[in-house]
Formats: structure tokens, C-alpha cells, sequence
């Protein structure tokens, strides 16, 4: 008999659900506090909760008998993946339940910011008839730029055409036979989109990468009158460019489902939620009748399969193989998404293949697995909690990129060593890892570079000529701005050519000190990545 305990509202559909199992007893305990949950989570095979619990390593540790964290929904904010995973407990979300009613939600935000609904409406229940007031905007014909071209942005992008509307789409990660799928153009930039756009919507996570990635530069290159609508994650528009891009009048309004702050009671949301061009509703996106039923079952589902062991759909910390020995393949497993991660940041251009390659024992047994691993690591500093061990091969085909596997039994040099080469639309990178001692991660090979570097925390790639005085001029201009060097690995073609640097910091480096490194006469090119 299998014991669940349920945290937050899972709603009538999950728990009838619970109640026709017969291998199943379930006891819901709405929101309990730090202290309740820790006196109860041991006496449970598996937890259902939404974002109301925090699932931290103190409860975690408690929880000795839970195999199955579930989460109804796809932010894990509130979950401790790391201490899920030391503790052997599978970590499942619902990422694909709420695509629809998101969806939908940004059509409904979009139609009523261009007809002027919501202030048409508060005007006729005062009693008012001023329709010369309301003059809207249609769709057809006009250009939608869409920010992110994934699950939600693509069948926006669908929906914008059967109004008549010409649709861009900005996302290096897409390729150019799912923008057709979605009756989209790809642009090569952000800028090119904006400039065209007479709607901008936003379909992004809320990565390092796209935090204020529209801000006041981004709005400035906007057409006069433009729209903007973000039912994605507050934090990719900055506010108080919004804020004065809609008082200077440069934007003839914007429609906000997500906010920086949750719920918008800082100063400046005020007041641009006062604006009388914005639309606001409170995150609800997903809340719709179906979506929420839908999110329920699947949880649900999911959990249930997992404790019988029959299916694991969207574990997020676990790749399944049968008779797969975890203790044994987990520091393989942290090793090849460190190389998926390091070659998605240091890759320009378009993904377009990915090949693996599993040299010596014993890990060319399981090049599979590692395959998976390195994909999830490809796809996680764009997609974050979006994707995981079950559904990165089919993210990576959503986006056109084709992967081959290889093994070997014997691997030079080393034990072991996992091969990764990219081939981009700009360019081709290798890169080759191995452990040490058998549990620690090394990059040991870079293009053509072999170095012994770690991949962990924050890092700048540096290519640069082999010229005296190198590492005294790199070392002492990021002192000069303290920032602190960890390590410094290297690696040279021969004396006199070029080298590479794998340089560990302590903190990120702020763009300009970057630009400040490139600029450097000995230096062609760095990337800062983080691992």
C-alpha cells in the first residue's frame, strides 16, 4: 500500500483519481507549516504539492521513506532538486498541462489591449455611451513578433496567422522547419524583430539570459504605437522601461500576466498598473477549468506509475534505464550535462547536430543514458526547469537538432572520456570530459585544446595568442575589478600559436569587463560561462 500525502489544492479530478486506486491511501493537509510537515513526511511513500511547499533538504532528510516528489504544475521553485536527488527521490512536474490555456490567455490579453475592452467595459457600467473613445486597432495585417517560439509561442504564433497577421519569431534555438510548422519567419536577431513588430509577446523562461531582455534599448528600437504583452515571467520586460515607454507614448499600451514582483505591490508596478493603457490580470494563465484537471490527472498519473514503477514521465533529476545501477552511473550522468551546458554557451549559431561519443569502461555501456544527460545539460541554460531526463531527446527534435551516439571500448589517454562535438549553422566545437578519482568532473579536451579544467561556478573561456605576460595582464585587469580567480587551466597548439584558458572565477563578470577582455591586443575571443 502506497501512502501520498497532498500539500496544496489538487482539485476533484487527482483525487478521484486517488480514490479509485486500490494500492493507494492519501491524506490531504492543506499548506502545512515547516514544523507539521517535517512531524508527517516520514510515514509517506510520495508527496503532491503545488507552490503554497517549500520541499527543502531538511525535509527531504525527514522524509525517509518518500520515493516520489510531485510537483502539479512546472515551476520547482519550491523544491530542493540537489537534495531530492542525493536522497534517491524522483522530483516530477506537469510542464506541459497549462500550454494551452497560456496560450489562449495571450490571445485574450492581445484582443483586449487592440479593442480596448477592459476600459469599455468599466465605461458602460458607469452608465456611459462614448464609443468615438474606444477607437481599436485590428490584427489582420499587421506583424506579431514572438519572443520564444516553444510550446506556448508557436501556437500563438498559429492562432496570430489565422487573423491575417505576418508573424516573426526571434529564438536561436528554433529551427527553421518548426517556424514553418507555426507559419513563422525566424529572424536572425532581436532587433530585426523589433523593428517590424507592431505586437511583441514574450514566450521565454526567465533565464540569466533573458532577464530585462526587453529594456530601454530594446523599446527604443520599437515602432511608435506598438504593443507589448508578457504572459511569460515578470523579469524579461524591465518595468520601468515599460513604464517609460508608455509615458512618453512611445507604446500605445502593453497587456501583463506576469510581474517581477508577485504580487505587484512595489512602487514603480503601481504605477504602471495605473497606467490607463495597461491591462493587468493576476498570473493566471493556467487557470482555466481544463488546464487545472489536466495538471491533476497528469500529477496524478505520473506519481502513481512511478511508485509501481510502470512509467516515469518528467522526473526531472532521474534518467531510467532498465537495471540501471544509479550509484554507479550518477557522476557520469553530472559529467556529460556539464559538457551539454558548457557547449550551448560556447557555440554561436544554431544548433543543428549533436554527436556523442562514449570511449572506454565503463561508460561505453551506457552511452544512451549519457546522451540523454548531455542533452538535458544542452537544452537547460534556455529551457531551466522545462526540461528534463524524459523529454530532452524530443525538445532537441522539436528544434531540428539530430544526435548520434558512438562508443568505444578503449579511450586514449584516459579510462574514460565523453566526447560531445556540436556542428552549429556558424561553426563546429568538440568538447571531452572525464573523472578523476571517480567522482570528480573534468573537461579535458577543448577543440583542439587539451587542458585539465573544472567545470563548476562561473568560468571565462579565453582564446588568446601565446605571448608572454598573458595571465599577469588578464589576472591583474580582473583584479582591477575584483573579481577573484579560482583556478586556471591551459592549453597551447605549440609554442608561440594559440592557447586557451578555462579561468574559474569567484562572480560573474559584468559585461563590460568582458568587452574590456576582448579588447585586450593579445586576446581573440572569450566566453563567459556558468556550470
Amino acid at each position: 500500500m502506497y501512502h501520498i500525502l497532498i500539500t496544496d489544492d489538487l482539485g476533484t479530478a487527482g483525487l478521484a483519481l486517488l480514490d479509485q486506486a486500490t494500492d493507494v491511501q492519501f491524506e490531504v493537509v492543506r499548506l502545512p507549516d515547516r514544523q507539521q510537515l517535517l512531524e508527517r513526511i516520514g510515514a509517506y511513500d510520495a508527496i503532491i504539492t503545488r507552490s503554497g511547499t517549500p520541499l527543502t533538504a531538511e525535509i527531504f532528510q525527514a522524509a525517509t521513506r518518500l520515493k516520489i516528489a510531485g510537483r502539479a504544475g512546472v515551476g520547482l521553485d519550491n523544491v530542493d532538486i540537489d537534495a531530492a536527488t542525493q536522497r534517491g527521490i524522483l522530483v516530477i512536474n506537469t510542464p506541459e498541462a497549462n500550454t494551452l490555456a497560456a496560450t489562449e490567455m495571450t490571445m485574450a490579453l492581445l484582443l483586449a489591449l487592440c479593442r480596448h475592452l477592459p476600459w469599455a467595459d468599466a465605461s458602460i457600467k458607469r452608465g456611459e455611451w462614448t464609443r468615438s473613445k474606444f477607437l481599436g486597432a485590428e490584427l489582420h495585417g499587421k506583424t506579431l513578433g514572438v519572443i520564444g517560439l516553444g510550446r506556448i509561442g508557436s501556437r500563438v504564433a498559429w492562432r496570430c496567422h489565422a487573423f491575417g497577421m505576418r508573424v516573426l519569431a526571434y529564438d536561436p534555438y528554433i529551427a527553421e522547419e518548426i517556424a514553418e510548422r507555426a507559419h513563422a519567419q525566424l529572424v536572425g536577431d532581436l532587433d530585426e524583430l523589433l523593428t517590424q513588430a507592431d505586437v511583441i509577446t514574450v514566450h521565454t523562461p526567465l533565464t540569466d539570459e533573458t532577464r530585462g531582455m526587453i529594456g530601454a534599448a530594446q523599446i527604443a528600437r520599437m515602432k511608435p504605437g506598438a504593443r507589448v504583452v508578457n504572459c511569460a515571467r515578470g523579469g524579461i520586460v524591465d518595468e520601468q522601461a515599460l513604464y517609460d515607454g508608455l509615458v512618453a507614448g512611445k507604446l500605445a499600451g502593453a497587456a501583463l500576466d506576469a510581474y517581477s514582483t508577485e504580487p505587484p505591490r512595489t512602487d514603480l508596478l503601481r504605477q504602471l498598473l495605473a497606467l490607463h493603457n495597461v491591462i493587468a490580470s493576476p498570473h493566471i494563465g493556467a487557470n482555466t477549468v481544463e488546464a487545472q484537471h489536466a495538471v491533476a490527472v497528469q500529477i496524478v498519473t505520473q506519481v502513481l506509475d512511478a511508485l509501481r514503477g510502470v512509467n516515469y514521465s518528467n522526473v526531472v533529476n532521474l534518467p531510467f534505464v532498465e537495471g540501471l545501477d544509479y550509484r554507479a552511473i550518477q557522476p557520469y550522468l553530472t559529467l556529460a550535462e556539464k559538457i551539454g551546458a558548457l557547449q550551448m554557451q560556447l557555440v554561436r549559431g544554431r544548433i543543428e547536430r549533436v554527436e556523442v561519443e562514449c570511449r572506454g569502461e565503463p561508460i561505453e555501456q551506457w552511452v544512451k543514458p549519457l546522451t540523454v544527460a548531455l542533452l538535458r545539460g544542452l537544452l537547460y541554460p534556455i529551457l531551466r526547469e522545462a526540461v528534463n531526463y524524459v523529454n530532452a531527446p524530443r525538445l532537441a527534435d522539436e528544434r531540428g537538432i539530430t544526435v548520434s551516439q558512438t562508443r568505444h571500448p578503449v579511450a586514449e589517454g584516459y579510462s574514460n572520456v565523453l566526447l560531445c562535438r556540436v556542428v552549429s549553422s556558424q561553426e563546429t566545437r568538440l568538447v571531452g570530459g572525464a573523472l578523476f578519482l571517480r567522482d570528480q568532473p573534468r573537461i579535458v579536451l577543448l577543440d583542439n585544446f587539451r587542458i585539465d579544467a573544472l567545470p563548476a561556478g562561473c568560468a571565462l573561456v579565453m582564446l588568446s595568442r601565446d605571448v608572454p605576460g598573458v595571465m599577469g595582464q588578464i589576472g591583474t585587469l580582473l583584479g582591477k575589478h575584483g573579481i577573484n580567480i579560482a583556478h586556471w587551466h591551459m592549453g597551447r597548439e605549440a609554442p608561440g600559436q594559440r592557447q586557451l584558458s578555462f579561468i574559474n572565477i569567484d562572480t560573474l563578470a559584468a559585461e563590460p569587463v568582458v568587452a574590456e577582455l576582448i579588447a585586450q591586443p593579445m586576446v581573440l575571443d572569450v566566453r563567459q560561462v556558468t556550470l
